[in-house]
C-alpha cells in the first residue's frame, strides 16, 4: 500500500527546522578530488578507519522528494556486522514501519499492523510500501562517510584528513554537509544523496556505538 504523499513545499520547510545545538564540523574550503578510483584505493581512503565502527545507532530524521512529491520521517538506524534495522515513524502522517535485513540477504518490513512484506531487497521494500527510493544497502556504508563495496566511486572529494566530503557511487551523488564527533571518530551529521530527480536528505543528531557479544538476529 502506498501512503498519501505530501508537498515538497512541506517536505523542505521540515527538511530546514531539523538542525539542532550538535557541534558540527562544517565543510572546509581546500578539499581535493578523487576520480579514476581503484577498489584497493577506496578501502583505504579514511585514516579514522570508520570501517571499525560496525556496531552502532543514529537517530535523526530523513527527508524525501522526487520533483514531483516528498516526505519527511524520523529515522533509527541499527547496524551490526551481519544484520540491521530501520525504523522509520511517522512517514507521510503514517505509524512506524521497521526494515529488518541481514548479509545473507533476508529482509522484509514490518508494518505498525504487525503484517510483515517481503521482498528480494531493502530499497524494493521500501518502495513498494511508500513509493521512496532510498538505496539502504548503499547506505549502510554511505551514512559512516565510507564509500560502498562493489564498483568503486567514480569520483571523492576529501580533505586534509581525508574526511570524505563528497561520494559519487552507484548512480548517486552523496555531499557530507557537516559531521560530528563519536568517540574520536567524526560521523556524519548531515549528508544528502541525489539521483536524477531523487533528493533524501539526513540529519543525524546522535550516534552511538552498542557494546554486544555478539550480533542479534532481528529475523527470528
Amino acid at each position: 500500500m502506498r501512503l498519501q504523499t505530501i508537498t515538497i513545499i512541506t517536505f523542505c520547510f521540515a527538511v530546514l527546522c531539523l538542525s539542532g545545538c550538535v557541534r558540527t564540523l562544517q565543510t572546509p574550503s581546500d578539499l581535493h578530488t578523487v576520480s579514476g578510483i581503484t577498489a584497493e584505493k577506496a578501502s583505504k581512503v579514511s585514516k579514522q578507519n570508520l570501517s571499525s565502527l560496525h556496531d552502532f545507532e543514529a537517530v535523526g530524521k530523513i527527508g524525501f522528494s522526487d520533483g514531483k512529491q516528498g516526505g519527511n520521517a524520523s529515522i533509527y538506524w541499527e547496524q551490526h556486522p551481519n544484520a540491521y534495522q530501520v525504523r522509520l515513524y511517522g512517514p507521510l502522517g503514517s505509524g512506524s514501519l521497521q526494515i529488518m535485513g541481514n548479509t545473507s540477504g533476508d529482509v522484509r518490513l514490518l508494518r505498525e499492523d504487525g503484517k510483515i512484506i517481503r521482498a528480494k531487497t531493502p530499497e524494493a521494500l521500501v518502495h513498494d510500501e511508500l513509493g521512496w527510493v532510498i538505496p539502504v544497502s548503499g547506505l549502510r556504508y554511505w551514512l559512516r562517510g565510507l564509500p560502498a563495496p562493489g564498483a568503486p566511486p567514480t569520483r571523492m572529494a576529501l580533505d586534509a584528513e581525508q574526511r570524505i566530503w563528497q561520494i559519487q557511487q552507484q548512480g548517486w551523488s552523496i555531499l557530507y554537509e557537516s559531521y560530528q564527533s563519536l568517540d574520536g571518530l567524526d560521523v556524519p551529521y548531515k549528508l544528502t544523496l541525489k539521483n536524477g530527480p531523487i533528493r533524501l536528505k539526513f540529519i543525524f543528531r546522535r550516534w552511538e556505538r552498542l557494546s554486544l557479544v555478539s550480533s542479534p538476529n532481528f529475523l527470528a
